[in-house]
């Protein structure tokens, strides 16, 4: 939290503190959220804050009234952007996806273990999350590169499955294993490249003990490490728990033809564009971020929908160069 400087500037007077304090009470209360999030987002100390809004703060006001203020104003132009800015397609089921679905829903009633590989930006995440939200006793762990150990991840694996076991990882893995058992359930690890051999191995055993599906979905290296040379004794058991695999290193051109319809985009040359930008690294979201900021610049100047030359500022402000063939 920022420190409160009141040796600067001037304070305002209590009728003008007055009509800010009413001001963040009606925004909290809009937003629905809690005096403590209101003073994290203002950048304030909770008890400077609480205090101030109560009207017994004993120091000096006129720099948190001016905070205060200051994150006013910016929630008033976030949703002016907001305004500005059509809604985002919300899980859009593209060729891509029905496969991802595909995969997961084998994964849960074999049960099975499954490997999903793709490229960034293909729609690996979103048909995760989609798949949790219309299927009942699925959960996601995100691995980071952070989970070296197998007992960092089980610690995280505990966390997404709201596991308190803490003790020691044999325990903790035991109280997972408990929590899983019966459920007829899918446990999802997505960002699976950064798991270590032993991690992995872990998940195995959660995975014969348990009697659940698991779905391991990252990118590319995480499939070619059950390939080829790799396919050593470390991965022994592993390798022959993998029921099915898939890979979709780029989207097909009917994932974003489905996009560009859910965007409501319709012009010839925007969709000739945008097919190109979706083969970029970052693919789908590359394309959906690009969209975002196009959206933004075409309602700066006036206009609902942007063109190419938004399409291209936009891409161009996302630190890329010009697309292939456009000058």
């Amino acid at each position: 939290m920022h420190s409160i400087d009141d040796s600067a500037g001037e304070t305002p007077a209590p009728d003008q503190q007055e009509a800010t304090r009413a001001a963040v009470r009606a925004a909290i209360e809009a937003d629905g959220i809690t005096m403590t999030a209101a003073a994290k987002q203002a950048g304030v100390a909770y008890g400077t804050f609480s205090s101030w809004m109560g009207g017994t703060y004993a120091g000096r006001t006129g720099r948190v009234a001016e905070m205060a203020q200051k994150w006013l104003d910016g929630r008033a132009a976030r949703a002016a952007t907001r305004v500005a800015l059509p809604p985002v397609p919300g899980f859009v089921a593209t060729r891509s996806a029905e496969a991802f679905f595909g995969m997961l829903s084998h994964a849960q009633h074999m049960p099975d273990m499954v490997v999903i590989a793709g490229g960034a930006g293909v729609g690996k995440t979103t048909a995760c999350e989609a798949f949790r939200g219309r299927s009942p006793s699925v959960w996601i762990m995100t691995a980071e590169p952070c989970h070296s150990t197998v007992r960092m991840v089980l610690d995280a694996l505990a966390d997404a499955l709201e596991v308190t076991e803490r003790y020691s990882a044999q325990k903790v893995s035991a109280a997972i294993v408990r929590k899983l058992i019966g459920t007829g359930g899918l446990l999802i690890v997505d960002e699976a490249q950064h798991l270590s051999s032993q991690a992995l191995d872990q998940l195995r055993t959660v995975h014969d003990k348990a009697k659940i599906g698991v779905a391991l979905v990252g990118n590319e290296t995480v499939f070619t490490r059950f390939e080829g040379v790799h396919r050593t004794a470390q991965y022994a058991q592993l390798f022959r728990r993998i029921g099915a695999k898939l890979t979709r290193p780029a989207p097909w051109k009917a994932d974003v033809e489905a996009l560009l319809d859910a965007w409501k985009i319709e012009g010839a040359a925007e969709r000739k564009l945008l097919q190109v930008i979706a083969r970029k690294p970052g693919a789908l979201g590359g394309m959906s971020k690009t969209l975002r900021m196009a959206f933004g610049l075409a309602a700066a100047s006036g206009l609902a929908r942007p063109g190419e030359e938004h399409l291209l500022g936009a891409w161009s402000q996302l630190g890329n160069p010009a697309p292939d063939g456009v000058a």
